[in-house]
């Protein structure tokens, strides 16, 4: 076996000595310079519960909403932390700031996220929505579906809606809504229906009664009635504008009401949960997924939903005119992806406006300034 020169152990170790230099360079900065600016701050009582503060990154947010990694965390007991900045960057003194510890999970995440962005994600998702029901709707249209796939769905629908009925919190709220509708808003429709529909009714009706030679001919020999005033009747109800407005104008306003819109949503939330969780829900979604039929439309949704999920996370992680993705967005990403959870700091000025939701979201993990 052999051995090594001196000049080979020599290199070797300089070699590691140097990629060690290089480790404690990135973490915490050049180690021949002086020791970054470091201060003080004081925990609240009902923070203190978080007790392995050990080095999270530090990071000061830009205006555009991108962040800078300037230093890092560590707790002084449970009673106060120390932010400590790298002594190779220049940045502003963090003495006169508050200290607001995330977990690196979603609600963080979508905490950090400019204003701006979060109007053009909910812009891509109304799209998206708007695009996956104009592909649903053109599958459901199709006669390939009607023959196959419709009598299933139905199964699974009414089974849903038979066990929403059967549960008795739900049966309650439906019959609460139910009579909010009755007392408040039924007496309302009727004078609708009384003041503009009836007189109409009444003169098809007389029309109907009124004899006539051609009418009771047909009744004796076919048994037939003349329902055409009826239908004049009906068409001239639902062309009449007056009506249309006042009928609208009663639906948007039971719509409105906070009783009727929160029972609504929690409806069909348990519907859709019914519906999703029903096993045989996903055997369905399959065999129209496999169907030759729907192949085009699939292929179309596919690639809509493809191209609106990128630009949705460009959105997410994306800061500044160039959108470019930001560090401490990736970093909290790569902590959910690999089910890692940590903490990360952000320090912010008294004096600027952090990014909404982050301070009453967050506020029992914000530190008080010293």
């Amino acid at each position: 076996m052999r051995h090594g020169s001196s000049s080979e152990y020599a290199l070797t170790i300089a070699i590691v000595c140097g990629f060690a230099l290089t480790g404690v360079y990135a973490f915490s900065g050049s180690p021949f310079k002086t020791a970054g600016q470091a201060e003080r701050f004081d925990r609240p009582t009902w923070s203190r519960e978080i007790n392995d503060i050990r080095g999270y990154p530090a990071y000061r947010l830009r205006s555009d909403g991108s962040s800078l990694a300037i230093g890092r965390v560590t707790g002084l007991g449970p009673d106060a932390l120390e932010v400590s900045l790298f002594p190779d960057m220049t940045v502003e003194p963090v003495a006169n700031s508050r200290v607001v510890l995330l977990p690196t999970n979603a609600s963080a995440l979508w905490a950090l996220v400019p204003t701006t962005s979060k109007q053009d994600i909910s812009t891509e998702l109304e799209g998206l929505a708007s695009l996956t029901l104009d592909r649903v709707v053109a599958i459901v249209q199709t006669p390939a579906f009607n023959q196959t796939y419709r009598a299933r769905l139905q199964d699974i629908v009414a089974d849903a809606y038979a066990d929403i009925n059967r549960d008795p919190a739900m049966s309650l709220a439906t019959q609460r809504a139910t009579e909010i509708l009755r007392t408040e808003y039924a007496p309302r429709l009727s004078d609708i229906l009384a003041t503009m529909v009836m007189p109409r009714v009444r003169q098809a009706a007389l029309e109907m009664l009124t004899p006539s030679w051609a009418g009771i001919r047909d009744f004796l020999s076919n048994g037939e009635i003349d329902m055409s005033p009826l239908g004049r009747a009906a068409t001239e109800v639902l062309s009449d504008e007056t009506f249309l407005r006042s009928v609208s104008n009663q639906i948007i306003d039971a719509a409105a009401d906070p009783r009727i819109w929160r029972f609504g949503i929690t409806y069909s939330d348990a519907l859709i949960q019914r519906v999703s969780s029903d096993p045989r829900i996903q055997g369905l979604i399959d065999d129209i997924t496999a169907d030759p039929a729907f192949r085009s439309e699939m292929r179309v949704l596919e690639q809509e939903t493809a191209q609106a999920i990128t630009e949705i996370f460009s959105h997410v992680v994306g800061r500044g005119p160039e959108m470019k993705p930001d560090t401490l967005a990736v970093r909290i990403i790569r902590y959910i992806l690999l089910r890692r959870p940590r903490m990360v700091a952000v320090i912010l000025p008294m004096d600027q406006v952090p990014p909404s939701d982050i301070l009453t979201r967050f506020t029992p993990l914000t530190v008080a300034v010293k």
